[in-house]
């Protein structure tokens, strides 16, 4: 098995274009931007490559006007791992955090020499409220992060006890709140937080536009805030041209495209839900509900997650995201985003011809005495 390329790969954190690979490990909307957009940037992108952007303050009020925000309430950044750096810097000096979470939160905290504390909930995947409360209370910590659906289980906090958690950590530094696949939700009407800015100055909002616009190439995430004096300390925080001429040809054009857009997420919902009903009908995993554009499956036998992770390379080239290390999951478990309906089929698919393979090789070599982990092994 290909296990040291899939490990190579990994590595890269992209450019896998490439490699000639199949990635189900980065989840980003694959139905929009619409042609019509990118025709547009096509055109104009000589005229872009030889252009300078503008000023950060610019680029964030194109982007506040199509919030509903104010200029002073939103800083765009180069993708959203900019902001996270900005912001941990900034606010955060002892950070409670639920686990399993996105650990670019957790990693850069440490990188900075702030200390974490990982909470685990007894509601499983579902957080307890009050129990992180408790655990934050406990931990003296001051500030806490909270991820809306959770990467990488899909479970989502309602805005009710999102509201109920901010009244009562009001006494916190900061209270980080990661948006970035929220517009995938739909379990209810009413989702973002960006409405409470003005109720909770602690109140942080971050959001990768890559994700959910499909444009991780281009690099774009905000950080909203109410607090005019933090928001002006995180601009400073941001290079003068740290977001480049085709991002800011991308946010001046993307108000045109708002049906498009809103369109585009109703069909990842869709392909999200077929995609899980797909890897249900996998006869050694069990996928997780989501209300994201991505799903967790536990791996019931047969494979640990760095075996299925090679075999699906070895088999069909497609990578997925190995999550046995993730802190907070026991055992072995994967995350697969969502890509098209034909791309989703294509993985199930992979998924069982490697289920059928590894039950032709179990039912030969148990009839001469072999182990079936040996099987397994074996090819």
């Amino acid at each position: 098995m290909h296990t040291q390329e899939v490990d190579q790969l990994s590595s890269l954190y992209g450019g896998f274009w490439n490699h000639n690979v199949l990635d189900f490990c980065y989840m980003t909307n694959r139905y929009f931007p619409p042609t019509k957009f990118i025709e547009d940037l096509q055109e104009r992108l000589p005229e872009l490559l030889g252009s300078y952007p503008s000023t950060n303050s610019h680029l964030s009020s194109l982007l506040a006007e199509q919030l509903g925000l104010k200029q002073n309430e939103v800083v765009v950044g180069n993708g959203a791992s900019e902001l996270i750096n900005a912001v941990l810097s900034r606010y955060v000096n002892r950070l409670a955090v639920p686990i399993p979470t996105f650990e670019e939160f957790i990693n850069r905290a440490l990188i900075l020499g702030r200390e974490v504390f990982p909470f685990r909930s007894s509601d499983g995947f579902d957080l307890n409220v009050d129990e992180f409360i408790g655990h934050i209370n406990e931990t003296n910590s001051d500030s806490a992060l909270l991820i809306r659906p959770n990467n990488p289980t899909g479970t989502y906090m309602p805005k009710a006890g999102l509201i109920y958690f901010l009244n009562r950590m009001r006494h916190l530094n900061l209270v980080l709140v990661d948006e970035s696949f929220l517009d995938f939700t739909d379990a209810e009407p009413d989702t973002s937080a960006l409405d409470l800015l003005q109720d909770y100055p602690n109140l942080l909002v971050l959001k990768s536009l890559s994700k959910n616009c499909g444009i991780p190439g281009i690099r774009l995430g905000y950080a909203a805030t109410g607090n005019v004096e933090r928001l002006e300390e995180l601009r400073k925080d941001v290079p003068i041209w740290s977001i480049n001429s085709l991002a800011q040809f991308f946010l001046q054009e993307m108000g045109k495209y708002r049906d498009q857009y809103t369109e585009s997420c109703g069909k990842v919902r869709e392909a999200t839900r077929n995609l899980v009903q797909g890897l249900a009908g996998v006869p050694y995993l069990s996928p997780f509900p989501t209300q994201g554009n991505f799903v967790l499956c536990e791996i019931l036998h047969g494979f640990t997650g760095e075996e299925l992770a090679a075999r699906l390379f070895d088999d069909s080239r497609i990578l997925v995201n190995n999550c046995g290390s993730k802190l907070g999951l026991d055992g072995n478990f994967m995350r697969v985003a969502c890509r098209t309906d034909e791309d989703n089929n294509r993985l199930v698919e992979a998924l069982l011809r490697i289920d059928e393979f590894a039950e032709v090789k179990m039912a030969g070599v148990n009839a001469i005495g072999v182990k079936p982990n040996e099987a397994l092994d074996a090819r």
